[in-house]
């Protein structure tokens, strides 16, 4: 072959007037400028665009468990001024939950949409914010269960769906640590929200004080779901923000490639006995998530403790609850999602009930039994929601999500309902702890038997050039 006078040494190149002679030219990529500027800002940012994702399920846990903190705290002065009973307000605490019953199975199969999550959570947000304004203004049982369990229901369960079915698709080796950090917000609001409104609501009344809400839910709870996306593929990203497929990579390098993750259609997931044990499983044991929680403060203060007194006990489950997340998400990072609620769960078998065989005269029992519960419910909100994804992949989490999810949030909202009316008919909240504390023993069961059908996807490194 003809080759270049003066030409050695110096590479393949084009045909130029100097050099007649023709030679194949080395095959290049296009700058990272280049490619960089046909990608969504999304894939430009510094940081992987995942954790916004994860930053807006922190938001919306906020307000969605923090709600229902709210009512907790101005369930007295309302009780007070409207002459309603304790059921009352906490049966439009559970409606607001068994909403979902009817919701989402019909929003599951949206979150597996491309634009779908995106316009639910602004939907939700806007309905939310509207109806929590509205609130300050009821003078009925029958409008307060209106706006703050009906609409208030539909709302929470259309942005609820993010940390379940959104935070998922976008991680997998770090999927536990996100889902964790995503539901900080409701830990976060345990304490945030007394600290809030036990004054607001001395200084200006409960009315206001929902009107407050209301403003606080519109900002940060509504606005930001405007930035919201399915999945990293949709704005040329992988998940854990691995290098996308369309960046520039040297033909010598070893770039890691993500496997498929194995998932399964909805139709493959109701044929399995694993699916109906996590889904009784989870049921059972969501009663815990809302019930004893939200009468911490009306049990501390019927058991003779100041209102101060009692609202540590909120402080100490907020704490916890942080920090559970934080503990437990590291750890199903490295361990299968079972064994850890398995434990968990046991953990919870003893916390739930100590209440009733701690000393009476113990000063610090508000904090002791705050903290208990808190790192038991903190732990167990993010793994139960993971499960889904860890069970049957991200592809279809939504979809499966949506039909398991309307059991567990049913018993998630009966709890308060649940707690009251047992303090209402026996005078004590003791019947329904020790029947939270059964359905978290057959929880415990439920999760043993529910073996893994499927492996988990994985990293497997390979040689870009293999990629043709």
């Amino acid at each position: 072959m003809p080759v270049c006078p003066g030409g050695a040494g110096r590479g393949w190149h084009a045909r130029t007037p100097a050099c007649p002679y023709a030679a194949p030219v080395e095959p290049t990529h296009p700058t990272t400028e280049a490619t960089a500027s046909r990608l969504p800002w999304q894939a430009r940012l510094p940081f992987f665009y995942g954790w916004i994702i994860v930053g807006h399920g922190l938001l919306f846990s906020f307000f969605g468990i923090g709600v229902t903190w709210a009512a907790s705290i101005l369930a007295i002065p309302m009780q007070d001024d409207l002459a309603w009973s304790r059921s009352d307000i906490f049966f439009a605490v559970s409606v607001r939950g068994w909403m979902a019953i009817f919701i989402a199975p019909i929003i599951g199969r949206y979150l597996d949409m491309e634009n779908g999550a995106r316009l639910l959570a602004i939907g939700g947000g806007l309905l939310n914010a509207a109806s929590l304004l509205l609130i300050g203004q009821v003078q009925a049982v029958w409008q307060f269960v209106l706006l703050f369990g009906i609409l208030g229901g539909i709302a929470q369960t259309a942005q609820s769906g993010v940390t379940v079915a959104i935070v998922p698709k976008w991680f997998i080796a770090k999927r536990g640590t996100a889902v964790a950090y995503s539901t900080l917000g409701g830990a976060i609001s345990a304490f945030a929200m007394p600290a809030l409104l036990a004054p607001l609501s001395d200084g200006v009344g409960w009315r206001m004080s929902w009107v407050v809400v209301a403003g606080l839910a519109f900002i940060f709870a509504c606005l930001p779901a405007l930035l919201l996306r399915r999945e990293p593929e949709d704005v040329g990203l992988l998940p854990d923000g691995e290098r996308s497929a369309q960046a520039p990579v040297a033909a010598s390098s070893a770039t890691p490639v993500r496997r498929a993750e194995e998932g399964s259609t909805l139709r493959q997931a109701l044929s399995e006995r694993t699916f109906w044990l996590l889904l009784i499983g989870i049921s059972l044991g969501s009663l815990t998530n809302n019930g004893v929680p939200a009468i911490f403060t009306t049990m501390f203060v019927e058991r003779g403790f100041t209102l101060e007194a009692a609202s540590s006990a909120l402080v100490a489950y907020g704490v916890a609850s942080m920090s559970a997340k934080f503990a437990w998400g590291w750890l199903t990072n490295r361990l299968h999602v079972r064994p850890a609620l398995v434990a968990l769960t046991l953990f919870g078998v003893f916390a739930m009930p100590s209440i009733l065989f701690l000393p009476e005269g113990l000063g610090s029992i508000t904090l002791i039994y705050g903290f208990l519960v808190g790192f038991f419910v903190g732990a167990f909100i993010p793994l139960h929601q993971l499960v889904w994804s860890v069970y049957y992949g991200r592809a279809h989490v939504g979809a499966i999500s949506g039909v398991a999810r309307p059991a567990g949030l049913f018993f998630a909202a009966s709890g308060p309902f649940l707690m009251a009316a047992s303090r209402d008919l026996t005078g004590a909240y003791d019947a329904g702890i020790l029947l939270t504390t059964a359905c978290v023993a057959a929880c415990a069961v439920c999760i043993y038997l529910a073996r893994p059908s499927r492996p988990t996807g994985g990293l497997v490194v390979a040689s870009s050039s293999t990629n043709t």
